[in-house]
């Protein structure tokens, strides 16, 4: 019996993470959030597993130190996460409201300040940036007023596993 279900259960993961919209080898945002929470149905990985993920970033949510304020202007939503990390969300689509997204941390390295600059040039010219990652998610309890919600967000090691072509 615990075969039997052992096995369906991993016919159903295949069959779920196989529906999923890839572009190469990353999983598009879609197919693990709808707006801005874990969506209802299975995620391709569980809390810690590295994924690879397409998505489009929500420049209403950018926030880091006062360093990367000089760099984002009117796009800084506030202090980041941590002193050694910086964060933007992610949204699904790119026509998806502000705040319909989930946050995406990473570790403070030399090359933030040139993707922030992509951010705020595309976001200036009103054109969506879509970005390539590679990090760990993570799951975590998010009720609302009305509604129970797993809420989720990414971790990444380096701005570095930030792209903004897909990778050959």
């Amino acid at each position: 019996m615990r075969i039997t279900l052992l096995i369906a259960m991993i016919m159903a993961t295949v069959l779920v993470t196989d529906c999923y919209e890839r572009t190469g080898d990353y999983i598009a945002a879609s197919g693990i959030s709808e707006n801005g929470f874990a969506s209802s149905a299975t995620m391709p990985a569980s809390d810690g597993q590295t994924i690879q993920l397409w998505g489009f970033v929500d420049y209403s949510n950018l926030y880091e130190n006062s360093g990367a304020r000089n760099v984002l202007g009117d796009l800084w939503s506030g202090d980041g996460p941590g002193p050694a990390t910086w964060r933007f969300n992610l949204k699904a689509h790119e026509d998806d409201s502000a705040g319909n997204s989930f946050a995406v941390h990473i570790s403070d390295d030399d090359r933030r300040d040139a993707v922030l600059k992509v951010f705020v040039a595309n976001a200036r010219e009103k054109k969506p940036t879509r970005v390539f990652l590679k990090g760990k998610v993570f799951t975590f309890d998010a009720p609302t007023n009305l509604a129970r919600h797993t809420g989720l967000y990414i971790e990444m090691a380096s701005s570095g596993d930030i792209l903004f072509t897909l990778p050959k």
